[in-house]
């Protein structure tokens, strides 16, 4: 289970140097685990706030308003001086209408969204699980988005043709439960080419998702069911219960990547031990273009 994400590290050390922006509060978690990136040769950081004077690396603007600084941290990757973005601060309304106005106009439904990841008991590789944070009820328009998401997290870790279960209370299609009508929709997207190579497969219960003799037994043929690499969930509740239930009663390691930006996001989800930071940033390094 350590050696899957410890693989993830090791991918990031790789790679050319990054320059990450940290900006926030002065977490210790964080800081140590960019201190030791930087050590390790990987990373570059550029602190913005007065949380970071006094730190052996840059800091290219100082000042004690929270807002400020994130604008400003904002800006800096904008204008190309930094290509990462670790925050380190509280994940309130102001944080998420920040990054969401940086979002780009483009030909495919943009949407801020989260992606943890697990590796669950029994298995050899990265599961991914969407949206666990961002966006409490989303509606089809916005699940479009956020499965766009997942899959481009998976890519960039190397899942070229991820399996997708879209998530509903039961298998079959039930006008009374959107999340079914949802779920049948997206399954006939994936088959019309419209997300690529990914093959999304739903309604689907989280039984015959995980196990494929329980698909079967529902007369479920399909190479999706006990192959899923992306969970979708229907809503933030039900996917955020369930990992919260897979972090604190099965012991989990969880990591995760906030998609959707023009540039990696950084953060530390509620859902996530204080270690997670040094996993996260090897993500964030390794999304970026």
């Amino acid at each position: 289970m350590e050696a899957l994400f410890q693989r993830l590290i090791e991918r990031a050390r790789r790679r050319e140097k990054t320059r990450v922006i940290l900006c926030g509060q002065r977490d210790e978690e964080a800081i140590s685990a960019l201190s030791r990136a930087r050590g390790e040769g990987w990373v570059e950081p550029i602190g913005v706030g007065s949380s970071f004077e006094g730190m052996d690396w840059e800091v290219a603007f100082s000042s004690s308003g929270a807002e400020e600084a994130r604008q400003r941290a904002i800006d800096l990757l904008r204008e190309g001086k930094g290509e990462v973005f670790l925050y380190s601060g509280r994940l309130d309304k102001g944080f998420f209408s920040l990054l969401g106005g940086q979002l780009k106009e483009a030909s495919r439904m943009q949407i801020l969204s989260y992606v943890s990841l697990f590796v669950l008991s029994g298995s050899d590789r990265l599961v991914f699980f969407t949206d666990t944070l961002v966006n409490a009820s989303p509606d089809l328009r916005q699940k479009i988005g956020i499965l766009q998401n997942a899959i481009g997290v998976a890519k960039r870790l190397g899942v070229e043709r991820p399996h997708i279960a879209a998530l509903a209370p039961l298998e079959l299609v039930n006008p009374a439960l959107q999340s079914t009508l949802d779920a049948a929709i997206l399954s006939k997207m994936s088959e019309r080419g419209q997300f690529g190579e990914a093959r999304v497969e739903g309604p689907l219960a989280i039984d015959n998702a995980a196990s494929a003799s329980a698909a079967l037994h529902k007369g479920i043929r399909s190479p999706v069911p006990g192959n899923v690499d992306i969970y979708l969930f229907p809503d933030l509740e039900s996917a955020h219960l369930t990992s919260q239930f897979l972090v604190y009663a099965g012991r989990l390691r969880s990591a995760g990547a906030l998609a959707g930006l023009p540039f990696p996001v950084v953060i530390r989800s509620p859902l996530e031990r204080p270690r997670s930071w040094r996993i996260n940033l090897a993500l964030g390094c390794l999304m970026k273009g």
